[in-house]
């Protein structure tokens, strides 16, 4: 219920959490009594809420440099009864339709966004924290992982391409390189409606390359779905080991993206595609550039500058 300053105490939804932060960090009457600590932690949850919404209470508290028992005094801190009930929160607002206009307004309620008033250092902050986004991509990747999917690349005998909205940029460039090294790799790309058409060609010894991420777009997800039922192979690209694609399949590839942008971060997921492409290259060897050769000649004949 609200108390009389007009909070909702406890909260009950990430835009109440966000109001009683910034009324905290104002000292005002009757806002949460927080430490110092706590309401630093409690901004930077806020600040990057899908690993608040995913990861498990140790994996967070490691993640933010504290110990889980921080954030279950945090939660009791806010009149919430544990960490469950503090991430029920996150993970409710990540499945809200204004998901980044949310971020967006979290962000500058919390001066998290850097401007030209603010210190210097400051406006390096969206570059530090995409490149700590490809460090922990790199650091994170799995090296199994990457072989099985490059090997999955060469061996499939169709390869389909699905990206939509923010990660289409990324599902067009793997297919553009890609077909440099291969033939049979489809962009799906929604124009005309022909996804329901291209998904009817996929069956076994073919793989759907799936990249989306959160919040996932439906018709990815969708397409992968029914490529799956009818005996494809699914590699998925996404930010989240929690992300609904991930958990189609045991071939998953993770691009960190975090800090206070008002959308996805993509830097990572175009240099894990890169290192995806690079990979299948050197598997290939001598086919590799043999393929590159006939497709630079076929450019050549058709004079495309």
């Amino acid at each position: 219920m609200a108390d009389q300053a007009g909070f909702d105490v406890p909260p009950t939804s990430i835009a109440a959490l966000q109001a009683l932060a910034i009324a905290s960090r104002r000292g005002e009457a009757h806002s949460p009594r927080l430490t110092a600590g706590a309401l630093k932690l409690l901004e930077q949850l806020l600040a990057a809420p899908e690993p608040a919404a995913n990861l498990s209470i140790s994996a967070l508290a490691a993640q933010h440099g504290v110990n889980a028992s921080s954030l279950t005094r945090l939660a009791h801190a806010l009149e919430l009864s544990g960490f469950k009930a503090l991430q029920a929160l996150f993970r409710a607002d990540a499945t809200n339709a204004a998901f980044f206009s949310t971020r967006a307004e979290r962000l500058l309620d919390l001066g998290q966004v850097p401007n030209g008033n603010r210190a210097p250092g400051q406006q390096q902050a969206l570059w530090q924290e995409e490149m700590r986004n490809l460090s922990r991509t790199a650091e994170g990747l799995d090296d199994d992982a990457l072989f099985r999917a490059a090997r999955a690349l060469i061996e499939s005998r169709r390869v389909h391409i699905v990206g939509q909205r923010a990660c289409f940029a990324g599902a067009h460039y793997l297919a553009y390189y890609l077909g440099y090294l291969r033939s049979d790799v489809r962009l799906i790309d929604s124009l005309g409606g022909i996804n329901l058409e291209s998904a009817r060609e996929l069956a076994a010894g073919d793989l759907v390359v799936g990249i989306s991420y959160r919040p996932e777009t439906r018709v990815s997800v969708d397409y992968c779905q029914q490529a799956l039922e009818q005996g494809a192979t699914l590699l998925a690209l996404t930010n989240h080991a929690s992300a609904r694609l991930a958990s189609m399949t045991d071939l998953t590839l993770l691009a960190s993206a975090e800090g206070p942008f008002f959308f996805n971060p993509m830097s990572s997921l175009f240099v894990l595609i890169e290192m995806l492409l690079s990979h299948t290259a050197h598997e290939l060897g001598g086919e590799a550039v043999a393929s590159i050769r006939r497709r630079e000649a076929l450019i050549a004949r058709w004079q495309i500058e």
